[in-house]
């Protein structure tokens, strides 16, 4: 906890005493802790110290630039300091707000907010410096492997997998049109205030297809075909089409990949996530075969 005093007291300028209580609150790619501050009053903020590998697989850069264009923008809380060398950063505590889980996400009301405020933000005119495309960032991350054959050699079907994800790439990369896009919209990143909707935690930010954010909401929060429909038709305004839906499924796939890839990283530096891997790449595996038996595969 000595750390986090000394962030806290250098970064935002407290005396020591200011510091009244420290907790964790949990994280899975970082540590992230609330820190309640007597100066004046009582005030919180939330400190977040970056987890193992976290400095190849992220662009602090961009990440600094994008969440303080997100807090000017109110999609965003109140960054109150981020140092885009280290990745520590400090926010403002967002009072009488609720971090969703997978099951109070699931109401129509928050439903409806959340695809509202996800319209706002891709139909922005906010411009991030970099461009988020998953196929740079499996190869990034396949890079990062130390034992590459943890990916390869991980199921007989992985081949397979590797020239479907090379067969839908052109489809996806030549039908996108590029707008500000979250990229890691799990429910945990997603605060609600009343009638308000904030996203946090913008390390993989960047310019992108907006139905990789559609397609990683409705894979994170785990909705049944009811939810989804909800959430699309209030998102599309009722005006959802089959190529849009096919783009989704497709960055799903994708996804899948991608992170299954994260874990293997990540578990090369001794941080853990039980059958996490396992349940994604299996059902990016499985995916591709009821694809196959479904479409004839011609972009």
């Amino acid at each position: 906890m000595k750390e986090i005093i000394k962030i806290v007291r250098e970064n935002l300028a407290l005396p020591f005493s200011a510091i009244k209580d420290i907790s964790f609150l949990g994280g899975m790619t970082n540590k992230n802790y609330l820190v309640c501050i007597e100066n004046k009053h009582i005030d919180y903020v939330v400190v977040r110290i970056p987890g193992a590998m976290t400095e190849r697989l992220i662009e602090r850069d961009y990440e600094s630039v994008n969440s303080l264009l997100m807090s000017e923008q109110h999609f965003n809380v109140e960054t109150c300091f981020i140092d885009a060398n280290s990745g520590i950063k400090i926010t403002k505590y967002l009072s009488d707000s609720t971090a969703l889980d997978h099951t109070t996400i699931k109401a129509h009301s928050n439903l409806e907010l959340i695809a509202k405020t996800l319209k706002k933000l891709h139909c922005s005119t906010v411009k991030f410096a970099n461009e988020f495309n998953v196929f740079n960032e499996l190869d990034k991350y396949i890079g990062l492997l130390k034992n590459k054959y943890s990916f390869y050699e991980y199921s007989k079907d992985i081949p397979d997998l590797l020239l479907f994800l090379k067969s839908i790439s052109s489809y996806l990369t030549n039908n996108k049109v590029l707008v500000p896009c979250h990229n890691d919209l799990v429910p945990e990143n997603i605060l609600l205030k009343q009638q308000s909707v904030y996203f946090i935690d913008w390390e993989y930010s960047g310019m992108n297809d907006p139905m990789f954010d559609i397609a990683a909401f409705l894979l994170e929060s785990k909705l049944n075909e009811e939810e989804q429909a909800f959430f699309l038709h209030h998102y599309f305004d009722g005006e959802e089409d089959g190529e849009l839906l096919k783009k989704i499924h497709l960055y799903q796939f994708t996804q899948d990949i991608l992170w299954f890839i994260w874990t293997l990283v990540k578990e090369e530096n001794n941080e853990f996530f039980d059958d996490y891997g396992q349940i994604r790449i299996e059902r990016a595996i499985q995916f591709m075969k009821n694809w196959k038996e479904q479409e004839n595969c011609e972009w």
